[in-house]
């Protein structure tokens, strides 16, 4: 008799416990928890911020002098899975749309020095790569990486994007942003 109501106590709570798991669930995707957002994202930017940063060459990049040019602006650390696949393509495209008046620009972000320059090295990185100041990411509502933003000539955001790009996206947005 102990053994039968045991039994019937541990389906009962079995019953429970998965039923409970199905409850979350259904709330889970309701909520569409999970859910990553990948892709051209909303932004309630109209401009983008003007910058003054160190560059890894040494030199300073000020985002203003460039303000004529369609601008990618790409935020990236050395420990970002994603940013290892995107490196190579942004730095194969980067010498044919510079040739088209196109700005690039890598915005290094939660990473330690060596590390992101290691990064860059290894990528033969040779577009503009600066160092955030702990400022230009809360300015551009970043809150995950890789996330880029395309900038229209006058530093008006046309885009947002996160997650990693394809060449087929990054071309389609690069032209979505090229001078009149």
């Amino acid at each position: 008799m102990l053994n039968e109501q045991l039994n019937r106590l541990l389906v009962a709570v079995v019953g429970i416990a998965v039923g409970g798991l199905i409850v979350l669930m259904g709330i889970g995707m309701w909520q569409d928890v999970g859910n990553e957002n990948i892709g051209r994202a909303d932004t309630e930017l109209e401009s983008g911020f003007n910058f003054d940063l160190p560059a890894f060459d040494g030199s300073r990049f000020v985002l203003t002098d460039h303000i004529q040019n369609p601008i990618f602006l790409y935020f990236w650390a050395s420990w970002c899975a994603p940013c290892e696949i995107e490196a190579p393509l942004i730095q194969s495209l980067w010498p044919e749309y510079r040739e088209r008046g196109y700005t690039f620009i890598g915005i290094n972000i939660w990473d330690n020095t060596q590390s992101a320059q290691d990064f860059v090295d290894r990528h033969g990185l040779e577009f503009p790569i600066v160092i955030d100041d702990g400022n230009t990411y809360l300015d551009y509502g970043v809150y995950g990486i890789p996330e880029a933003f395309f900038l229209l000539p006058g530093l008006r955001v046309d885009q947002k994007y996160i997650g990693t790009l394809t060449e087929v996206l990054f071309r389609k947005h690069l032209e979505n942003i090229k001078k009149s």
